[in-house]
Order: structure tokens, then sequence, then C-alpha cells
């Protein structure tokens, strides 16, 4: 039997409330509240089936409480059926004007009320059928159209022999970019098709000239710039993606106004097109030409700085700068997309897949460490060996080196970074995670005392190397620790308790080298709190009762482990669960004050990062449990970091901390 639906019934009247619940509740779950305020309070956070109102209640009346639910994007696909004793004609026909499904007068009769109830609830069922069964038409015929505009987009790339995945990149990147600046992700992926259609209009662009490699005639060149208005041509009945003609037509106006084709000026060129110019601008720069070869990244760099405030809009390219900064835009791509230029040592090899190449593209090409994909092979490897130490170390301090001597330092310094780590030991492994983020592993360490003794090496070079070289005076080293056997048992596991770690290490705000390890306090709290964690996964995944597995009953606890199975069993998707403790810092009681005031820190925390789809609940008097919808491993690295930061600014104190444990919950099937 599958989860009951729910009845919210909103009446005034006590003696209606019991009666009417008395004989729901055998067949539904009824939700009764005695006022309109309350209604709207319980519909914040929850979706009922179906909705019982009483027209006459005092403060807010029933046809009040309707407008307001009309007016709300979701509560207006809620069901309503008007409870009242006035049976007067007029007074049912306004209820229906104003969207009620249907009327019930009072005294109730048991059996009708039911029958009208389950007919208005399987109408509605049907409905929802129907909606689905249109959407995903509608979706079908939304893939045949991106199909059908990726097609065109290479058609368009292969006229040029240098622009091969032009037009893709350049989706990604605006993609990435809106992101970046807070766009909607229904406007981050609108921008995507638009901006894969932004050169449409060079395909009425002579093969002669777009390959040309010599300079252009004027009337050459004309025929170049007309690209953009003929493209604007082209995608003006387009409906499907907004602004996609806009994207094709202003991507080449300038922020001073010296752009073609209508010479706008700042603000006046549309967003959509500003975001697009800098990342088409980009793409060019960092890929071969027939007229010359891809430019180093420090020139594309001085280019786009260069560019800011007249080629360009100077907040989009600081926010496109610091894309480039975390070093990892080209992530965006799927690698079937990437065809990009490959960096080895000092050389430049543009315009080739990694396979062309024929280069060894393990090696971070910046530091030469070894990549990430590579460095999990390789210490997946050793592990099998049964012992070894992981340090996730990060740069304290390192932005402002960019910001203060320019990205060339940068770049500098997480070079010298990478020979220190490689020189400490030769026979450890040394990857590059990303940004300023290492991870330094140990073949052979078990314990605490090699992990530390091996951090006290590192920090002992380190210190040697600021006295040769200045700059490094000016950022920090956090090092989170994990031990094979202690922390985890494979690379994932390891990584992430080392990362965890990082994250206390790093909210010491000290501009010392801090070191964080798991207390023997530490380490008992989070095995309690996976078992606690396992023990809902077991709970949910066996469907079986949550009551009485609790000394606590918290009443928010139930809906969610009710919402948490009813969405397991009716969705393809995975449900991720994160239970987040607090506990004390230095292993010391805490007050029940104390923890109150964090937890509270905590809910706030929660409210403020999670997305729309997901939900939280407190699971004990120091727990939180938030549930994630289908949500992609990005999107839960994202949340949690966003909750753990959130919580440490809100708190203000270091006393108590918190740590997290992840488990999944697969598709269940219902039972028959």
């Amino acid at each position: 039997m599958g989860t009951r639906k729910t009845i919210l019934i909103v009446d005034d009247d006590r003696m209606n409330l019991v009666t009417a619940q008395k004989f729901l509740s055998e067949e539904y779950k009824v939700i009764s509240v005695n006022s309109g305020k309350l209604a709207f309070k319980y519909l914040e956070k929850h979706k009922p089936d179906l909705i019982l109102l009483d027209i006459f209640m005092p403060v807010m009346g029933g046809f009040e409480v309707m407008k307001q639910l009309q007016e709300h994007q979701e509560w207006s696909r809620i069901p309503v059926i008007f409870l009242t004793a006035d049976r007067k004609t007029e007074t049912e026909a306004q209820c229906f004007e104003l969207g009620a499904n249907d009327f019930i007068t009072k005294p109730f009769e048991p059996r009708i009320m039911l029958n009208r109830i389950r007919r208005t609830i399987e109408l509605d069922g049907y409905r929802k059928d129907l909606q689905q069964r249109l959407d995903e038409k509608t979706r079908e015929v939304e893939l045949v159209t991106i199909q059908a505009i990726t097609t065109v987009a290479n058609t368009i790339d292969a006229k040029d022999d240098y622009t091969k995945g032009h037009s893709m990149r350049v989706a990604y990147y605006s993609e990435a970019l809106a992101r970046k600046i807070g766009w909607t992700e229904e406007d981050v992926q609108n921008i995507h098709y638009v901006a894969l259609l932004h050169d449409i209009g060079k395909i009425g662009v002579p093969d002669s000239v777009l390959n040309k490699p010599f300079k252009l005639t004027n009337v050459e060149f004309d025929l170049i710039k007309n690209h953009t208005s003929m493209g604007a041509e082209i995608l003006k009945d387009i409906k499907m993606f907004p602004n996609v003609s806009v994207g094709a037509k202003y991507h080449h106006e300038r922020y001073d106004g010296k752009g073609y084709p209508n010479g706008l000026k700042g603000t006046e060129i549309p967003e959509v097109a500003r975001v697009i110019g800098i990342v088409d601008s980009y793409d060019a720069m960092t890929s071969n030409r027939v007229y010359r070869k891809r430019l180093q990244d420090e020139m594309v760099r001085l280019e786009l700085v260069k560019g800011r405030g007249t080629q360009f809009d100077p907040y989009l390219v600081d926010e496109f700068m610091e894309l480039l900064e975390e070093g990892n835009l080209q992530q965006h791509i799927p690698e079937e997309d990437m065809v990009m230029p490959v960096f080895h040592s000092n050389k430049i090899y543009g315009g080739v897949t990694k396979e062309e190449t024929g280069l060894d593209t393990k090696l971070d090409y910046l530091t030469g460490l070894l990549g990430r994909e590579q460095g999990e092979k390789e210490i997946t490897e050793s592990l099998r060996n049964g012992s070894g130490c992981f340090m996730m170390i990060d740069l304290n301090n390192f932005r402002q080196i960019n910001d203060k001597y320019g990205h060339l330092a940068g770049d500098y310094v997480l070079k010298l970074i990478a020979d220190m780590l490689k020189d400490v030991s030769e026979k450890n492994i040394v990857c590059r995670m990303g940004g300023d983020e290492f991870l330094y592993y140990v073949e052979g360490i078990s314990g605490q005392k090699g992990a530390a003794d091996t951090a006290e090496k590192i920090l002992s070079v380190f210190e040697e190397r600021k006295k040769e070289v200045h700059i490094l005076n000016e950022i920090s080293f956090a090092i989170g620790i994990s031990l094979f056997g202690v922390d985890g048992g494979d690379f994932d596991e390891l990584l992430r308790k080392a990362d965890k770690a990082l994250y206390h290490a790093k909210q010491s705000n000290s501009n010392e080298c801090y070191l964080f390890y798991q207390s023997t306090n530490m380490a008992k709290t989070l095995e309690q709190s996976k078992a606690d964690l396992n023990r809902l996964v077991d709970m949910v995944e066996h469907r079986e009762s949550y009551r009485g597995a609790f000394k606590i009953d918290y009443d928010e606890f139930g809906r969610v482990y009710d919402f948490v199975l009813h969405f397991s069993q009716r969705n393809n998707q995975e449900v991720q669960l994160i239970l987040f403790t607090l506990f004390s810092a230095d292993g010391s009681d805490v007050r029940l004050d104390q923890m109150e005031q964090a937890m509270q820190c905590m809910e706030q925390a929660i409210i403020k990062s999670l997305r729309g789809v997901d939900v939280g609940t407190r699971y004990s008097s120091s727990q939180f449990l938030v549930v994630l919808l289908g949500a992609e491993k990005g999107d839960i690295r994202v949340v949690t970091d966003r909750i753990v930061q959130n919580y440490f600014k809100l708190y203000g104190k270091r006393d108590i901390t918190l740590s997290y444990d992840i488990a999944n919950i697969h598709h269940i099937e219902e039972n028959a």
C-alpha cells in the first residue's frame, strides 16, 4: 500500500474538525487547523492533496483564503472543497467562481463527504497524469529542437577550419558565468542555447572570407560584421528561447559604444549579449586562428583586464576573472565537447584534442604535479598495501596574492609550493586538486604521530622557503588529515574526511599554519552520528515505522520520514540524506542553553543554504537532518559547503563545532 493522501481541514469549529477527522483518518492522513493564518503557515512547508475549507471564519474567511491560494502558483493547483451550512444557490455559485472543485454542506453526511473527496482526488490525479504526459511530449519536442540547434551550431563552426567546438564552448562558458553572477537556473539554461546560436549569421559569410589567412579588405570585414544582423534576422521568429536573436545581434557591441552593429553603449547592451561577448572573446583568444596562434594564458588575462570598461562590462570581467582564477572553467564542458588547447611545460599546442597531441596529459599543466584523476588512480593502488595518510593542504590568503601582485605571481607561488611538496619526499604522491588545494599522500603511516611528524616536516620546509622567497610570507597553510583504517578504507571516504578536517582547520582564522586532528571524543561522536544515519536509511529502505524509534518523537521528523519514503517510491532519482551533528570542539561538556543557541544558528544556516526542492528538520537535540532530492555530486558539495560556512558565520564562536555524514537512499518499489 502506498503513502496515504493528505487532507488539510481549515475550520474554526472544533466539533467540525473532530467529526471530519474521525471518519476521514481511516483512509487519509488528516491535518486540522482552525484559521486561515495557520493554514498558510502549514502550506509554506507542505503540500496536501486536498483542502477542505470552511467559508465562514473570523479574521480571514474561506473566500479570502481561496483568493490568496489562487494567487500562488503552487497552491492554486491544490484541489479545494468548500464546507458551509449556507445552502443558498448564490453561495454555491460563488464557490465555483472562485475556483473550488466541489461544495459540501454541514452537518456532514459521512458517505457523501467521502465519495466527493474520493472523486475530487481521483480527478485531480487524472489531471496531473495528463499534465505529466503533456510535459513529456513538450520535452520530446524541446529535445528535437535542441538537437537541431546543436547540429546547426556544429555546421556553423565547421565553416571555419579553426573554430571547431567554438559555439559549444561559448555556450558552456556563458552558462558558467551566468550561474556565477546569480542568474536563475532557467535563465542559465536559456543562455546556453542562445550562445549556441550566437554565430548563426556566419552561415551567410563565404568560407573564403572566414578562412582567409591575410588581412581582410574593408568589404570583407563588412561581410564578417554583417553576421550579427543576419543572425538576428534568422532567429527573430524563434520563441522557445528568449533573447536568442538578441544574443546573435549584439554580442559584438562594446561597453564604450565602439562596437557593431548599432554602437550600443554600457547597459544599453542587453546583459545576455554582454555575457556572451566576454566568453566569445576569451574562446577566440585561447584558440588557434587562421591568422595567429592562440595567446598564452597570461596574455589572455591581460587582454581581459585591458578591455575592462572599454570592450567589456567591468563587473562581468571581474566575475569571469574569478572563474579563471578558480581554475575549473573547462570542467563545465563535457569531455566529448572539449576541443581545447593543451598545455605542457612551456610549449603550447593549440586547436587539438588531448589524444591528438600524444602528450602526457596526466599532469597539471601549471605545477607539473599529478592531476586529480591520475592522483586518485595512483593513491587507490597504493592503498592496497593497507596503510596511508591523506593530507589536504590549502593556502590561506592566496587570493590576496592575486589581487595584490597579479595572477602571474599567483601562478609562481603555486609552482613554488608544488616544487616544495615534491622536495619533501620523492616517494610520496602529490596532486593538485584545483585552485590552491593540494593532496599529499604518504604511504605506510597508520597513526597520528607519523602523520604529525610528516606535517611538521612540510611546515619546516615551508618556513625555510619563506626566508628565501619573500612573497611566501603572504600565505600560510591549513592542513586536514585522515588516516587509512581509522577514518575510512577507500579514496573517496579518506578524501572526504581530510576535506572535512580541513574545514575545521580553516575556521581558526589564524595566519599561522594550523593542523586539525579528530580527537577521541570527536571520533566517538562521528561514529554515533554515522550509526544514527545508517539506522534511518535502514528504516526507510525496509519501510519500518518510525514510531517508537526515538526517545523524543519530533512531529516534523515524522513528516520528513513520510516524505522521504514517498519520494523514494515515486521517483527514479536518488535521495541524499545529510546528518549534521554539533559537538564540543575540545571534548568538554556543553550546557543546554549553549547547544540550543548553536542549534538555532545551525537551523538558520540550513534555511539559507538549501535549494528550493530540499527539506530539513531537527533529528535530535544536537543534530539536523537535510534531505536532498536528486542532487548531483557537485550539488551536495555546494550545499554542505554553504551550510558549514553559514553556521560558523552565524554562531561566531568555536566552542561548538560540527560534522556531517552523507547516505543515499535508492528508489524503493511500492508494495503491490
